[in-house]
């Protein structure tokens, strides 16, 4: 699982949320979705054996989220900044996002 740390989210003149996330390399989404339960962060399962934990989303991401309405999501190339692919993902409303944690642990010495 991966933690997004470097995503930007706006609106468009319509009112749809927007993620940017940086463009997958050798990676396609299959049947994406967002887990979200009405708090700061949200879960992007992208395919099957990907993850992406989205920390911190801004008040307004969190009010259209929400709603439960579909999320338009553009990977851009970083380098080149251009947008590779874009997509329309739902959101599925959970009472709990599963547990993760992404904290680096120290080893322990035997």
């Amino acid at each position: 699982m991966q933690q997004m740390k470097s995503y930007t989210t706006f609106f468009n003149e319509k009112g749809d949320l927007i993620i940017v996330i940086p463009f997958i390399e050798g990676s396609t989404p299959f049947h994406p979705r967002i887990l979200y339960d009405g708090k700061e962060h949200a879960l992007f399962y992208r395919q099957p054996t990907e993850s992406i934990i989205l920390d911190y989303l801004n008040e307004v991401a969190q009010i259209i989220l929400k709603q439960g309405r579909k999320v338009l999501m553009f990977e851009v190339n970083l380098t080149t900044q251009d947008i590779v692919t874009d997509y329309f993902v739902p959101v599925v409303i959970t009472e709990k996002l599963p547990n993760f944690d992404l904290s680096e642990k120290a080893p322990q010495d035997s």
